[in-house]
């Protein structure tokens, strides 16, 4: 049984702005209709299976402040594309036109700042994969009129920009195509953050040495901490750090290894240790059709990784910084105020 977090760690928890930088719950939207107002009970199978790890009930008692909520797209050429991009942000403005007194559509951390100070959680999108684009940058204006504030260059699949650090095409010797230059330059021109979740080893870091803004890495693990093809080594957070960025830990259970909220914190007490608390953030992946901790495996259980941070010597100015002081700095320099 979980024990319940202390009085000390609930205070810092309730004081903190927390910004998920990837959940899915458009996903189980989309496949499931998903309903995000209704509070639905976790998912009661083992590991939290696939789905039912959050909805707006759960996410406002577990204080989350803003998310990102990631598009996804079919790799497949005839089923996704720029259509199924503006489906996913339409999808998106719809949730929180129903819901105007708890979501409110953000794209600057001010106007996070002004959601979380009206008690709303701020909204916007990430775009997971660049394969949505079809090898084209016509488009992006538009997609950020409409809330989206990251591209991912890849998801687990190659595209016309690069290739990923596993799935179809994985590489982690393989730079940047001539497309993908022009895609993260135009990225960082309009205001949109490059997230460089999935990316390969090589390419990561040709991105980070030609970053002019902060580069992003919204949800991913240690491998320092566990061995998972799905994490980052500390050349990408020295990468990273360089530039300014953050790196966001995943919940996932197979990417961070057993032991739950405290094996949670200790991916991010090596990325403060390894670049600083300056380039901690969290992207827990609810919804991501994934196994998760029996401590995390719903948005109400957050202060558990809070109580696993302080317990790890961890002040409340540290938990802050990583929760979302770190993720509003970099909205600031790659976004706009």
């Amino acid at each position: 049984m979980t024990p319940t977090p202390s009085a000390e760690a609930l205070a810092v928890h309730n004081a903190a702005l927390i910004i998920d930088l990837h959940c899915d719950l458009l996903l189980t939207r989309y496949f499931l209709g998903w309903n995000w107002q209704k509070r639905h009970r976790p998912n009661p199978l083992p590991g939290a299976a696939l789905f039912g790890h959050c909805d707006v009930p759960r996410l406002v008692e577990g204080n989350v402040g803003a998310i990102a909520f990631g598009v996804v797209t079919s790799p497949f050429r005839w089923t996704g594309g720029p259509a199924a991009i503006t489906r996913d942000l339409d999808a998106l403005h719809t949730e929180v036109t129903r819901s105007p007194g708890t979501l409110a559509i953000c794209g600057s951390a001010a106007e996070i700042r002004a959601a979380h100070q009206g008690r709303r959680i701020a909204c916007f999108a990430g775009l997971e994969g660049a394969h949505g684009l079809h090898g084209r940058l016509d488009e992006l204006p538009l997609f950020r009129e409409r809330g989206l504030r990251y591209v991912g260059i890849v998801h687990f699949t190659a595209n016309e920009a690069a290739r990923p650090m596993v799935g179809w095409g994985g590489s982690n010797t393989a730079g940047l195509t001539p497309f993908g230059h022009d895609l993260v330059d135009e990225l960082w021109r309009l205001g949109i953050l490059v997230d460089c979740a999935h990316l390969g080893k090589a390419a990561v870091l040709e991105v980070c040495r030609r970053a002019r803004k902060p580069v992003l890495v919204s949800h991913t693990a240690c491998t320092a901490i566990h061995g998972s093809p799905r994490g980052v080594d500390d050349d990408v957070l020295r990468a990273v750090a360089d530039t300014d960025g953050v790196v966001g830990v995943i919940f996932v259970t197979p990417f961070i290894g057993r032991g739950g909220a405290a094996t949670a914190a200790r991916h991010l007490d090596h990325i403060r240790k390894t670049v600083g608390i300056r380039h901690c953030a969290i992207g827990t992946d609810w919804e991501g059709f994934a196994l998760f901790p029996s401590d995390l495996d719903s948005a109400e259980k957050l202060p558990n990784l809070t109580q696993a941070l302080l317990e790890a010597g961890w002040s409340a100015e540290d938990v802050h910084a990583a929760y979302g002081a770190n993720v509003l700095r970099v909205i600031e320099a790659g976004c706009g105020g």
